[in-house]
């Protein structure tokens, strides 16, 4: 959505989606403590317990809500960049037993994966890619499940950056920052704080440092202490759910998929990080059918574009990922018994 009443440097901010999933309850201290070093009152923003004994651990908080947290401590501040600026206050304390974890670590490169083992303890939204390109390793995530906004991908990728240089003591310089959102009306902090080119309006959100790095050496390594820390965590991760409903997963992973073309079992599979074989027993297990989920997906997108005058059906079809407009006129009327036109038409 965008807010008119707002400032053009903060439009960009409510480019995002309705994300499920949850965060660690210890992100809202962050949050306060950043509103607090601002001289902001925190009570007619953040939640009662913000700053509480869930704060301290590994609870959870619901993502969505958190990232409408953002959005109006960005408002109160006017603040289009407030991503930016509290991922570079994160230190271990605000991670729980996970902080510790990492701050235990030989090298950064033993602490990027475990970022990457252990990312549904940070968020589940969408799934944190690792993998080595040419003299690079890269951590990502896209947006089949969803865009949380520019304010949660920023402080993300941020936080992961200070996090490195707070641990080895050496200022770290991405080879490359790219985001999925739009640009801020002010790059050049970006540019100041990353040392490198950062670009928006990309496939997804990607980090990529020099892969000679990883072995640097962390201030604290302490083999003894991590082992300790990893039982706490491992217990902390074994006892999350499974994931969200899977049929509103697989919705809403269909939906971010369409506009590339209509969406197969296989896409989705590996959306969801399962084989097909994998995906399609979990399926069936819940009594659900692909195909009907996928209908479903796209006629609740259907309906949602042809609401908008603004479109033609030509456009309503690309968007679904039909290659022929006859198509999707077809499986319209099969959805709704009638054609496109007689069921704008009746909405009007």
């Amino acid at each position: 959505m965008l807010e008119g009443h707002t400032s053009p440097a903060l439009q960009r901010i409510y480019v995002r989606d309705e994300v499920q999933g949850m965060v660690p309850h210890t992100f809202l201290r962050l949050l306060a403590e950043h509103l607090m070093a601002q001289g902001v009152d925190t009570i007619p923003l953040m939640p009662d317990d913000a700053m509480g004994r869930d704060a301290q651990q590994l609870g959870r908080y619901p993502a969505e809500d958190f990232c409408r947290l953002l959005l109006r401590a960005a408002e109160h501040l006017d603040d289009p960049s407030l991503g930016l600026h509290i991922g570079q206050l994160i230190r271990p304390r605000h991670l729980g037993a996970l902080g510790y974890v990492l701050l235990a670590c030989e090298n950064l490169g033993g602490a990027l994966l475990r970022i990457q083992r252990y990312h549904r303890l940070l968020h589940d939204i969408n799934p944190v890619e690792y993998h080595v390109e040419g003299d690079a390793v890269v951590l990502q995530w896209g947006v089949a499940r969803g865009r949380p906004g520019a304010l949660f991908d920023e402080a993300g990728i941020t936080a992961i950056v200070q996090f490195a240089r707070v641990l080895g003591g050496v200022h770290l310089r991405p080879l490359a920052v790219d985001f999925v959102n739009p640009p801020p009306t002010l790059c050049k902090p970006f540019h100041d704080y990353f040392g490198c080119t950062v670009r928006w309006g990309q496939p997804v959100t990607r980090l990529a440092i020099p892969l000679i790095s990883l072995h640097a050496p962390l201030q604290q390594p302490d083999p003894v202490l991590r082992r300790l820390m990893e039982e706490q965590v491992d217990t902390a991760l074994d006892r999350l759910p499974v994931g969200v409903d899977l049929a509103e997963m697989t919705r809403r992973v269909v939906a971010n998929l369409a506009r590339h073309g209509m969406p197969q079992l296989e896409q989705v599979a590996a959306e969801l990080r399962l084989s097909p074989r994998i995906f399609y027993r979990r399926l069936a297990a819940h009594g659900l059918n692909f195909r009907q989920l996928r209908e479903s997906s796209l006629q609740q997108m259907a309906e949602s574009y042809m609401r908008d005058a603004r479109l033609s059906l030509a456009d309503v079809s690309q968007l679904l990922g039909y290659t022929e407009q006859s198509a999707f006129t077809r499986a319209f009327k099969r959805w709704t018994g009638a054609s496109p036109l007689q069921w704008r038409r009746a909405q009007q």
